[in-house]
C-alpha cells in the first residue's frame, strides 16, 4: 500500500531512517504523484459531488482519472481489512468509530507536559552499551510497553524500565507512537480496557509523554478508509489524556480538508497542546513534504494558542514549522540506528548531516559512539529549527 504519513518500511524489508532522508528503494514517486491530493485542481470528480461521505470528507483531486474513491476497492472483502462502502463489515467498522465524526470524541482535561528540548533520540534497546545512557529526555517505542501476545504491560517501574533500555534513571521519557501497521493494529486490537491497564501501567513507570499511534491514510484506498484512521487517532488520544497522560495528537491527512477537521477540532479543545507529525514515507517526497507543512503550518495558526510540534523527519521544512509552532521537537532514529553501524555523524552542510565510518574492535562497547553523535546531531537540529530573527514565530 502506498501511504501518507507512515514511517517504516513494509514488513520484511530493512531501512535505516534518518532526519533527513525523502527517497526510499521501494517507493515510486512518479506513480504516487498521480494519487497525491492537489487542492488547485479544477476539477472534481463526478462521484464525489453525490457521495454521502463527501461532507467529511471534502473530495479528492488526483491527476489519475477516476470517477470516486470507491475505484480503489479491490473487490475481495473476504480477505479485505480496509474500510470501504462496498465492504459486507462496512457498518460494523463506522460502529466501532462511533461514526467518521469527530464531534462525539469526549472530551478531556488539560494536563501539564514536561518541556521537551529541540531533539530527542528514539533508544530500541541497551545491546553494545555498557553504561546507562545519559541524555536528559529519551524516546521510547510505545509497543515495546506490552507484551504483544498477552497485551500486559511490561513495565510499570521506572528503574525496570531504564535497565531494560539501557537508559539513566529519571531520564524524562516518551513513547513514540510511529510505527509499521501491525504494531498500530496490535494497539487497537487490544480494546479499550487492555490499553487503559497499559497506560496505567505507563505512567507508574514514569513516562512523561506519549505521541499517539500514527493510523495510516493510504492514498491507493478509498477514502471511508482515511476517515476510519482519523476517527481513531481521535480516539486513542482521548484514552491518554483521560488516564492523565500527556499526548501528542498525530494529526494524519491527505487533504486540505482533512487538516481543516483537525484545525476546527483542535481550535475547540485547549487540551490538546502538543501535535505529533512525521515526514519520513510519503509525506517526505520532494514536493510533498512542502505541502504537508503548509498544512500543519495553516492548523497552528488557526488554533490560535501556542502549539508544540514533535516530529520524525523533515528536516528541510523544519525551518518553516519552528516558525509555525511555539516549539519543535525531533525525535531521531538515526542517532541510535547509526552508532549501531558504527558511523559517526558529522555536519555536512546546513541542511544535512553526513556520516562516516567508525569502526570499532569486536566485541568494544559504543557508548562514547553514542554519546558523541547525540551532541552532534542535537546541536545541528537546535541550529536549523532555531527562531527566526523576525520574531514571528508564535512563543510559549
Amino acid at each position: 500500500m502506498l501511504t501518507e504519513g507512515k514511517q517504516s518500511p513494509a514488513e520484511g524489508q530493512k531501512t535505516v531512517p534518518v532526519i533527513n532522508s525523502d527517497r526510499r528503494p521501494d517507493r515510486n514517486p512518479r506513480r504516487e504523484r498521480r494519487l497525491w491530493h492537489e487542492s488547485e485542481r479544477k476539477m472534481e470528480p463526478l462521484g464525489c459531488r453525490v457521495c454521502p461521505d463527501r461532507p467529511v470528507c471534502g473530495g479528492l483531486k488526483l491527476r489519475a482519472a477516476f470517477f470516486d474513491c470507491l475505484q480503489f476497492c479491490c473487490g475481495n472483502p473476504e480477505t479485505c481489512d480496509r474500510v470501504c462502502r462496498n465492504h459486507p463489515e462496512f457498518a460494523n467498522r463506522v460502529r466501532e468509530v462511533g461514526t467518521f465524526s469527530l464531534g462525539n470524541v469526549p472530551r478531556a482535561s488539560a494536563l501539564t507536559a514536561p518541556t521537551l528540548p529541540p531533539m530527542v533520540p528514539v533508544i530500541y534497546h541497551r545491546t553494545a552499551r555498557q553504561k546507562a545512557a545519559i541524555c536528559g529526555t529519551a524516546a521510547l517505542p510505545l509497543y515495546r510497553m506490552f507484551d504483544r501476545r498477552t497485551g500486559s504491560p511490561r513495565f510499570t517501574m521506572q528503574n525496570a524500565l531504564c535497565e531494560n533500555f539501557g537508559i539513566q534513571p529519571g531520564t524524562t521519557l516518551l513513547l513514540t507512537g510511529t510505527d509499521r501497521d501491525p504494531p498500530l493494529e496490535r494497539w487497537w486490537g487490544l480494546g479499550e480496557a487492555k490499553r487503559i491497564d497499559i497506560i496505567r501501567a505507563m505512567k507508574s513507570a514514569g513516562i512523561s509523554l506519549v505521541t499517539t499511534p500514527n493510523y495510516s491514510l493510504f492514498i491507493d484506498r478509498p477514502r471511508q478508509d482515511d476517515l476510519h484512521a482519523i476517527k481513531r487517532i481521535a480516539i486513542v488520544h482521548e484514552e491518554f489524556l483521560r488516564e492523565g497522560m500527556p499526548a501528542a495528537l498525530h494529526t494524519n491527512g491527505r487533504t486540505e480538508a482533512d487538516f481543516a477537521r483537525w484545525a476546527e477540532y483542535i481550535a475547540a479543545r485547549p487540551e490538546i497542546t502538543h501535535i505529533a507529525y512525521e515526514f519520513t514515507t510519503g509525506t517526505g517526497w520532494a514536493g510533498r513534504r512542502e505541502q504537508h507543512a503548509a498544512w500543519l503550518s495553516a492548523m497552528a495558526e488557526a488554533a490560535a494558542r501556542p502549539l508544540h510540534l514533535v516530529v520524525r523527519g523533515g528536516a528541510d521544512v523544519l525551518p518553516v514549522l519552528a516558525t509555525a509552532f511555539a516549539g519543535v521537537t525531533v525525535l531521531d532514529t538515526s542517532i541510535f540506528m547509526k552508532t549501531m553501524m558504527r558511523r559517526r555523524a558529522y555536519p555536512k552542510s546546513n541542511a544535512s548531516l553526513g556520516w562516516r565510518d567508525a569502526p570499532t574492535a569486536p566485541g568494544a562497547p559504543v557508548d562514547e559512539l553514542f554519546a558523541e553523535n547525540s551532541r552532534t546531531v542535537e546541536t545541528w537540529v537546535r541550529d536549523l529549527a532555531a527562531p527566526p530573527d523576525d520574531g514571528a514565530r508564535i512563543r510559549e
